[in-house]
C-alpha cells in the first residue's frame, strides 16, 4: 500500500553533498520533509528518498543550510503526466483508462467464502447469485443485512451470516447452526447384534441380558443381547439393550502390482502459453495453438489482476506451460514393491476396522510373470455390537396369551 502511495504522489531519490551529512537530515525533520531509504555512500555523501513536493522545498533549503542535492532517480504519476502535457491524445485515453478501471473497481469480480463446515461454498454462492449478488454485481447496491435475511431463509443450515464489500472483493462469513444431539430414547425397545463374525473377547452389558458369553463364536447378524427381560408383575418386558462387544476377528486382502513400470524423464523443452479472460470470454495471445510434444504434462496457473489499492480487476492472466517427457520403463525390485503393497494392505485394513486395533499380520508374496500379489491375512479386536428394534416376531413374543388371542 505505501509503495502505491509513492508512485501516485511521486518520488525522488535524492544525493546530497555536505561537510556535515547528518545536518541534511535535521534540516529535513526540522522542516517536515518525509524521508526514507537513508544511505550514507561517502564522507560526505548521502542518499535518501523523498516525495517531489520536498524535493522541491529542499532546494530551496540547500543554499541556507550549506549543501547542495542531486537529483539521481525521479518515479511516479506526476513525472508521467509531465511528459505528456503535449501529448493530447495519450493524456486522453490515460485518463479514459483510469476511469475505466476506476468504474470496474466498483464491481464484485470476486468472493470469498469462510466460516462453511457441512455447507459447500458453490451452494453459498448459488444462493447469493439467485439474491443477486454474484461476479460482476454493482457492489454499492448490496445491502448486507437484506442479503443476510434472505440467505437465513434460503439456508436454514445458516446460524448467521454476513456480506462484506470492500471495492471489488466480496467477503462473505458464515456461520452454521449446530445440530442437536440425537436423545437416546431408553423407553424403545431395542436389540443388540453383530455386525461382523469373530470369536468374543469381552462384553460390557450396561442394559439388557447378554444370549452370548466370552469365548463364544457368533455369525453376523447373530443376537448378542436381548431387549425381552423377565418380569415378576407381566411375566416379560422389553428395554433398551446396549452393550459393548469387542470380538476376535479375520481378515484376508491381496493386491497386486507389476514390477515394470513407466516412469517419465523429462527432456528440459518447454512450451508457454498466455491467454486472458475477460467477462467469460478467453483472448489467446499466441497464433499456433499446435503442441509439438507427443508426450506432455500441462500445468496452468490463473493470476488475477489486482490494482495497487488491491482491487481485483474482472481480468484474468492464464499461462499454460507444456513439458515434454519421453516414457521410460523401470524395473522395480521385488523387495520395494513388497513394502509398497504390504503399505497399501495395511492402509485398506485400517480404514476398514475403524477404531479396531490390528493385533496380528501375516505377509505372503507370489511372482506370476511380471507382476507381484501380496496377500495379507490379519487377526483384529473390534466393537462388533450394534443395535435394531425389535422385529414382529419379538414384539409378539412380549405379548401375553390373552394378548396373542385378541390379535
Amino acid at each position: 500500500m505505501k509503495s502505491a502511495v509513492n508512485f501516485f504522489l511521486g518520488t525522488v531519490r535524492v544525493r546530497a553533498e555536505s561537510p556535515y551529512p547528518e545536518r541534511v537530515m535535521n534540516i529535513c525533520a526540522q522542516n517536515h520533509i518525509p524521508f526514507w531509504d537513508y544511505e550514507r555512500v561517502g564522507p560526505t555523501t548521502v542518499e535518501f528518498s523523498v516525495y517531489h513536493p520536498g524535493y522541491r522545498k529542499l532546494g530551496d533549503l540547500a543554499q541556507r543550510g550549506g549543501f547542495t542535492i542531486e537529483r539521481t532517480r525521479k518515479v511516479g504519476v506526476p513525472f508521467f503526466l509531465w511528459r505528456l502535457r503535449r501529448r493530447h491524445a495519450l493524456l486522453i485515453g490515460l485518463v479514459a483508462m483510469l476511469l475505466a478501471v476506476w468504474s470496474l473497481s466498483l464491481f464484485v469480480w470476486e468472493i470469498n467464502v469462510s466460516g462453511n463446515e457441512t455447507l459447500s461454498a458453490r451452494e453459498i454462492l448459488e444462493a447469493l447469485d439467485e439474491l443477486g449478488v454474484g461476479i460482476g454485481s454493482f457492489g454499492p447496491t448490496i445491502s448486507s443485512e437484506a442479503i443476510a435475511n434472505d440467505m437465513l431463509l434460503k439456508i436454514p443450515k445458516l446460524q448467521w451470516i454476513a456480506v462484506n464489500v470492500s471495492g471489488s472483493r466480496a467477503q462473505v462469513l458464515v456461520r452454521e447452526r449446530i445440530d442437536k444431539p440425537e436423545i437416546l430414547d431408553k423407553t424403545e425397545p431395542i436389540m443388540v447384534y453383530a455386525v461382523k463374525s469373530g470369536i468374543i473377547k469381552r462384553m460390557s452389558v450396561l442394559e439388557g441380558k447378554n444370549v452370548v458369553k466370552e469365548g463364544d463364536t457368533v455369525q453376523a447378524g447373530d443376537l448378542l443381547v436381548t431387549g425381552i427381560m423377565d418380569s415378576l408383575s407381566s411375566g416379560k418386558r422389553a428395554v433398551h439393550a446396549m452393550a459393548e462387544v469387542w470380538a476376535r476377528t479375520w481378515y484376508d486382502l491381496s493386491a497386486s502390482m507389476p514390477l515394470t513400470m513407466t516412469t517419465k524423464e523429462f527432456t528440459g523443452r518447454e512450451k508457454t502459453k498466455t491467454a486472458l479472460f475477460f467477462a467469460g470470454g478467453r483472448l489467446n495471445l499466441y497464433f499456433n495453438s499446435r503442441i509439438a510434444f507427443t508426450d506432455y504434462d500441462k500445468m496452468t496457473t490463473v493470476k488475477k489482476l489486482t490494482l495497487p489499492t488491491g482491487n481485483v480487476l474482472p481480468i484474468s492472466v492464464v499461462r499454460e506451460t507444456y513439458r515434454e517427457y519421453a516414457p521410460r520403463q523401470a524395473e522395480m525390485t521385488i523387495l520395494e514393491a513388497e513394502q509398497i503393497l504390504q503399505k497399501r494392505l495395511l492402509a485398506r485394513l485400517s480404514r476398514t476396522i475403524g477404531d479396531g486395533q490390528i493385533t496380528s499380520t501375516n505377509f505372503t508374496s507370489t511372482l506370476k510373470g511380471d507382476v507381484l500379489t501380496v496377500s495379507l491375512a490379519a487377526e483384529c479386536l473390534e466393537q462388533i455390537a450394534a443395535e435394531r428394534p425389535f422385529t414382529p416376531e419379538e414384539i409378539l413374543e412380549m405379548q401375553s396369551p390373552s394378548e396373542k388371542e385378541q390379535d
